[in-house]
């Protein structure tokens, strides 16, 4: 929730300082997507089953729902600078074991930025980079008893994306590099700008 409101005040001041010598250059959006997420579980139960000799059941998220809020400052017709702030939905594996079950679960947040160059067709292209955070969370029961333990851990990298946009509408892929120091994401989007 802090992340968010920084986001937005960070927006606002963008806004607040660049309208005033561009005016009407700045723009606002929200997008909402989805992401393939791996989290190796079909591997992680053969470690357990051959750890336990016992059969290990396994049901897990093959991917992530994300949402993002960003803002947008034009530099001229075809060039822009945009901000904004991520965050996925959990993606999460149980396990289930003779007598004890496990569960996992991961989401991730962060600010991106980047520069966009946009043709004359509506289609654009994207660069820059990120500062994110992968956030874990992991219990297991055994015998009516659940421990758990979290943990996160914090990274930045490069991004690249490429859409389309019409009419305040934007489709987009975005492919996010060492996310929390520890997975890619590639971010299937709508987005409206306001």
């Amino acid at each position: 929730m802090k992340k968010i409101l920084i986001t937005i005040l960070i927006l606002f001041g963008f806004s607040g300082t660049l309208s005033a010598a561009d005016q009407g250059q700045m723009r606002f959006g929200v997008e909402f997507g989805f992401s393939p997420v791996d989290l190796e579980a079909e591997k992680t139960a053969q470690e357990l089953a051959n750890l336990s000799g016992s059969t290990v059941t396994v049901e897990y998220d093959t991917g992530s729902f994300v949402g993002r809020l960003f803002g947008e400052y034009g530099l001229s017709s075809n060039m822009d600078l945009e901000i904004g702030y991520f965050t996925t939905s959990d993606a999460e594996a149980k396990y289930t074991i003779s007598g004890a079950s496990a569960t996992e679960s991961y989401y991730a947040d962060g600010f991106d930025f980047s520069l966009n160059i946009r043709g004359d067709d509506g289609f654009y292209g994207k660069v820059g980079m990120h500062s994110s955070t992968v956030n874990g969370n992991a219990s297991i029961t055994i015998g009516g008893t659940t421990y758990a333990v979290s943990a996160s851990r914090d990274g930045s990298g490069p991004l690249l994306g490429l859409g389309y946009e019409s009419d305040g509408v934007r489709y987009s892929a975005t492919h996010y590099i060492d996310v929390g120091d520890t997975t890619d994401y590639t971010l299937f989007s709508v987005g409206w700008l306001f």
